[in-house]
């Protein structure tokens, strides 16, 4: 047992080591890094901030290899010792030789090493003839500059350990290797998916950065690749959907994008406003009275729509969470079964409103009492280049369930957010007690009714209102609020006590309420009856703010005299359309 414990601490520090070398390679294969790290200590964390990335990969590799150490120590059969050179050689092999094509790629495509690049080797012919000879001798020089001096280290410094004399019985030894081969295989399902209960991890795990350079650094090439091969099977093909050419595409759905540039009265009363955002967490319409949903549900949003803009028929584009907010933020719309945030590739050449808005000093934050690895929208946060992120890890001393902090401690942490802020800012703040498994303490013990299908549900939004109002009891004291336009809207809908089909529209009909200082006062108190999308945001504030939005082909302002009454949406397997 101790001989695999010690082999066990020998073998992660072994791929650690790997793993370093090539990030060094990495780096010195993009010199000059020019402007792309602004802030030279970037540089140092990023050597270390993909930590869990890097156990993750070395766990990987670490399993097969200590299986095989484990038969050769409690079988003492000298097969496994001969296999387990030759694997861990492999082993070495295939991640030097991806580590290398990563940085040469890298240097091409300003991306990490994807499916998209290992697609190209369906046709091996073509991928030869693009390298030149002096390429293909250079990649081989480095496979062995890498290769040979670390399987010679694992031959010296790491195979002996099991080589030394244990005076243990048979039956002794084989408890010691069930024993262990438990342990082992069970800590390495944590290391793998980065947590027992949590959320599993992924790339943006590793992000620390607002700058894409300092990030790619951190993250491991081989789980990005992993990563990317798991959400590419995960796109659904033609046996789901039917694709047309662009022009025939274009023809169908132009209509509801054509707009004469005629604007009604605006929203806002300077074009500077403070923007904050408060993302729902799957509020329904049909919970919210005010909307014809659920009587005494939501009572303090019924009462702040009669000092706001209240969207009557407001329809989320999306079905989930890292679909939802990138609609609103990036006007990005929605597909079934894939999100874009999970496609960290093309994150970067995403646009979003902190992007236009960073442009004209504006301050950016986003707070969240979960965990933002999920769906990757921390990186796509990052990415997008918000100048302080918050989530669970950030929110020390406050009681939490299962999920993260709850709404009753997080709403005040968004007061203390906006006060600290220089101003103009723009906030995002993500709720999170109306995701299951709903395990807040109920604020005034209201109960939905005992047939309502979803109650724990319906009970977590009307939890979430009362302290959705309390923040607002709270800010509309604060001398930043009278320049302050606050949109809250759902990231998505929900299953709701009236039962509805996804494929149903109103299953998608969520909340939207304009309201802040910033809100001219003819709005107030008003009602919106058109149809609108949670794409159509980005383009409404942008132009109301006189700033060019040319980057979100898919918003529509809603202030356009012209804009169609209709929106789309998206369910698992299907899409829908309201006009």
């Amino acid at each position: 047992m101790k001989r695999l414990i010690q082999f066990s601490v020998y073998l992660y520090a072994f791929w650690l080591l790997l793993f370093l070398a090539c990030r060094i390679f990495f780096v010195l294969y993009q010199w000059p890094l020019g402007d792309r790290i602004p802030q030279s200590a970037e540089l140092a964390i990023a050597f270390v901030a993909g930590y869990k990335l890097d156990l993750s990969v070395a766990t990987m590799f670490s399993l097969v290899q200590l299986l095989l150490a484990n038969l050769f120590v409690f079988s003492s059969r000298s097969v496994f010792k001969r296999i387990l050179p030759v694997m861990t050689g492999l082993f070495i092999l295939v991640y030097v030789g991806m580590a290398i094509s990563d940085a040469g790629l890298y240097r091409e495509w300003n991306a990490k090493i994807n499916l998209q690049a290992l697609e190209h080797f369906k046709n091996p012919a073509e991928v030869f003839r693009t390298l030149s000879l002096k390429l293909i001798v250079l990649f081989l020089l480095l496979l062995a500059l890498f290769g040979v001096p670390f399987w010679f280290l694992f031959r010296k410094k790491v195979m002996p350990i099991l080589e030394a004399d244990e005076k243990t019985s048979g039956k002794k030894r084989l408890a010691y290797g069930i024993l262990f081969f438990i342990l082992s295989g069970g800590l390495g399902v944590i290391l793998i998916r980065g947590s027992l209960m949590g959320m599993p991890m992924n790339q943006s795990i590793a992000y620390f950065s607002q700058h894409v350079f300092p990030n790619d650094i951190a993250v491991n090439p081989l789980y990005n690749l992993l990563q990317d091969m798991t959400i590419k099977n995960n796109i659904p093909g033609p046996e789901v959907y039917r694709f047309w050419n662009n022009a025939k595409a274009r023809n169908i759905i132009q209509s509801d994008f054509l707009q004469s540039g005629k604007s009604r009265s605006g929203f806002l009363k300077t074009t500077r406003p403070n923007l904050v955002v408060i993302f729902l967490e799957s509020w329904s319409s049909d919970n919210i009275g005010v909307l014809g949903g659920l009587p005494d549900c939501t009572p303090r949003f019924d009462a702040l729509s009669r000092e706001g803009l209240l969207f009557t028929r407001s329809y989320s584009n999306a079905y989930v969470s890292d679909q939802g907010i990138p609609a609103v933020l990036s006007a990005y719309p929605s597909v079934s079964r894939v999100a874009i945030t999970n496609q960290p590739s093309k994150v970067p050449n995403l646009p979003c409103i902190s992007e236009e808005l960073k442009k004209q000093n504006y301050y950016t934050s986003f707070l969240f009492g979960g965990e933002l690895v999920y769906g990757n929208l921390r990186g796509y946060l990052f990415e997008k280049k918000f100048d302080q992120i918050r989530e669970l890890a950030d929110l020390d001393g406050f009681p939490t369930g299962r999920l993260g902090v709850h709404d009753e401690y997080t709403f005040p942490e968004l007061l203390r957010m906006l006060r600290s802020q220089p101003e103009p800012f723009l906030t995002g703040f993500f709720t999170q007690s109306t995701h299951m498994p709903y395990d807040f303490v109920s604020t005034d013990g209201w109960q939905s009714t005992s047939n309502d299908p979803e109650k724990l549900y319906t009970e977590s939004v009307h939890y979430s209102d009362i302290h959705l109002g309390r923040f607002f009891d709270s800010v509309k004291k604060e001398k930043f609020y009278q320049n302050t336009l606050f949109l809250v809207i759902s990231d998505h809908s929900h299953n709701s006590w009236k039962q509805r089909s996804p494929d149903d529209p109103e299953h998608h009909r969520i909340a939207t309420l304009l309201l802040g200082g910033a809100l001219r006062d003819e709005w107030k108190g008003k009602r919106w009856e058109e149809i609108v999308s949670q794409l159509d945001w980005a383009r409404t504030f942008l132009q109301e703010m006189q700033l060019p939005a040319q980057r979100y082909p898919w918003s529509r302002n809603i202030l356009d005299s012209t804009k169609p009454s209709s929106a789309w949406y998206i369910f698992y397997g299907g899409i829908g359309y309201i006009c």
